[in-house]
């Protein structure tokens, strides 16, 4: 794309007389092809027809002499009529076919052999199948390989069939007819048969042969098609495209083609192709150099204001300077906006000199200040986490005070089971001590008649020894007996004795024991009170503990999260530093940048 606004101007106008040009060329284009499609097409009916009816006249004329025969009840009457219309007609023989016997006479004497039967003869039998006159196939002739065909006219007399009468002709006129159809000279005609068999070209080696040698689509359906169609069929003949256009040949089923060279047919087209190709040039041409110069003289002051606006904006960027003014064209109006753009730059410039100096010594001192919070912040996150170790110490000892009086407690609880218990023992003690004085007492009382029964034991041998004595010699034997009795009494009495002292002597003991159970017993429970007092203050020692180690813990955690927010805060102090730092990098760099312009000394009044 070019840069150049006048080359840009000058190609779009160009480009739009181009395609004016080519619009209007191609409307003639189409309208001339159009109208030489249709001089095409009446040139080739013209011709086709033309030629055809040349042909169907020509044929017309034999085919009347041929039915202007007389036929009587003797063909042999007829000679003279055959050789008048083989002399007037050019027949190279007239002959007439009896129907009756099958005898045959013609014109040029020549006599048939006995097997000759005119009623066999495809001639005679198109003829009567027809009833009319017809045009055979076109065959060589033997003799001198002109084309030849038959011309059969059959004749009747109140609808019975009289004759048949026949004339071969060469049809070597109708052959240069049809070679000299040439509408161009790479055109032609050619003339075929219903069947598409050749009956004349230019080429005299195609005589006889196929249409679909012509080309392979040009068969007998084709043709057909062909003759029915009224406009001219583009098609391919070997290596070009011609356009074909047929005519019926009367009293034939023959086809006559004009086949023109679509090439040299549109000849007329390419040269006013041509010719407005050569004008689009010219004009083209002509037009890029009258709007050259008009450019090129439009554009004179605009160079000059551009030439003002390199200088100013070059060197050392002089704000202070302006584009002259004059006259009241668009290129003024430009200058005039222009002026007014750089004085309203000027002041913009004024003003961001002033404030980005303004905005270098706001940024130096934040940048000051920012340092002097940095060191005090970073000082005081020390402090705290000297504060937080402390505290997190402080936490530990509380924590084990705490797990300490937990375990005293529990302790003094197992002291307290432990004390009651032993209570619970010493009742007991004391009630068995009781038992055992009452059993004492119950054992003194047995003992007592214990004693009593060794007394009475002791009487009753001493009554027995007395009475042994009486009782004289007889007697001695009972009085052993009373002997041993009453030192066993006595023995008894003495063990009773023994008894009841130590009986008395632990009676004394156990009572004392039982009183000294009391007294223990008065002890533990004593001790059992003193030990849940103990226990009491203990739980609420453990109470006191953990509570003062929540609190502890929550001012570790208010710590935490003030040391924390310190940090925090002490990491935004760096940023607004670093911020302030590069707001004052910024400044000076604007500063540098502002004092890249020349600007006035004192601020210019807006108009």
């Amino acid at each position: 794309m070019p840069t150049s606004l006048r080359l840009r101007i000058l190609l779009a106008t160009v480009v739009v007389i181009v395609l004016a040009l080519l619009a209007n060329g191609l409307a003639n284009f189409l309208t001339v092809r159009s109208h030489n499609d249709d001089q095409v097409a009446r040139n080739l009916t013209a011709v086709s027809q033309g030629n055809a009816k040349a042909i169907s006249e020509w044929f017309a004329t034999r085919i009347s002499m041929m039915e202007a025969l007389r036929v009587g009840d003797d063909i042999d009457d007829s000679l003279g009529d055959l050789e008048l219309v083989e002399q007037s007609g050019d027949f190279l023989a007239v002959y007439l076919g009896d129907p009756r016997d099958g005898s045959t006479i013609f014109s040029d004497g020549w006599e048939p052999g006995d097997d000759f039967d005119p009623r066999e003869r495809p001639w005679y039998q198109a003829a009567v199948e027809a009833e009319a006159t017809i045009v055979t196939a076109p065959y060589a002739d033997a003799q001198t390989g002109d084309l030849v065909v038959t011309i059969a006219t059959p004749f009747y007399d109140d609808g019975e069939l009289q004759a048949v009468a026949g004339g071969d002709i060469v049809i070597t006129d109708i052959v240069d007819i049809v070679t000299e159809i040439a509408p161009t000279p790479s055109s032609l005609g050619f003339l075929t048969t219903a069947d598409g068999t050749l009956v004349a070209h230019p080429d005299p080696a195609l005589s006889l042969a196929s249409t679909t040698e012509l080309a392979p689509t040009l068969d007998a359906t084709r043709l057909a098609e062909l003759a029915e169609t009224s406009e001219p069929v583009e098609v391919a003949l070997g290596d070009e495209t011609k356009r074909l256009r047929s005519a019926d040949v009367a009293g034939t089923d023959w086809q006559l083609v004009v086949a023109l060279d679509d090439h040299e047919a549109t000849a007329g087209l390419r040269a006013v192709l041509g010719t407005s190709a050569i004008t689009l040039l010219v004009v083209a041409g002509g037009a890029t150099l009258v709007l050259g110069a008009l450019l090129r003289v439009m554009f004179r002051r605009l160079k000059t204001v551009r030439g003002a606006m390199i200088d100013i904006s070059s060197g050392e960027g002089d704000l202070t300077r302006r584009l002259p003014e004059d006259g009241k064209d668009e290129v003024a109006e430009i200058a005039a906006a222009f002026n007014a753009f750089v004085s309203r730059l000027e002041g913009v410039m004024l003003t961001i000199r002033d404030a980005s100096e303004s905005v270098n010594v706001a940024a130096g001192e934040i940048a000051t200040g920012g340092q002097d919070l940095s060191r005090r912040t970073e000082n005081a996150a020390s402090s705290l986490q000297q504060s937080s170790a402390s505290i997190e110490e402080i936490s530990g000892t509380v924590e084990h005070t705490a797990q300490s009086s937990r375990q005293a407690n529990e302790l003094s609880q197992s002291a307290v089971q432990m004390a009651s218990q032993g209570g619970d023992v010493v009742d007991r003690v004391v009630s068995t001590m009781e038992e055992i004085t009452d059993s004492s007492q119950r054992i003194a009382e047995i003992v007592k008649v214990m004693d009593g029964i060794a007394f009475q034991t002791n009487l009753l041998a001493l009554n027995a020894s007395v009475e042994a004595a009486r009782a004289g010699e007889h007697g001695k034997g009972f009085a052993v007996v009373a002997g041993e009795v009453r030192q066993l009494a006595t023995r008894s009495a003495e063990a009773s004795r023994d008894i009841r002292g130590l009986i008395d002597d632990s009676g004394q003991k156990v009572t004392a024991g039982t009183e000294l159970v009391r007294q223990a017993g008065s002890s533990m429970q004593e001790l059992v009170a003193s030990v849940n007092r103990v226990a009491e203050v203990l739980g609420e020692i453990s109470v006191a503990a953990g509570e003062q180690s929540d609190g502890i813990g929550q001012v570790n955690v208010a710590v935490a999260e003030l040391d924390r927010m310190t940090q925090q805060n002490a990491a935004l102090v760096e940023e607004s530093t670093t911020a302030a730092e590069q707001l004052k990098d910024q400044a000076e760099r604007l500063a540098e940048a502002v004092g890249g312009f020349t600007l006035s000394e004192t601020r210019p009044v807006q108009a």
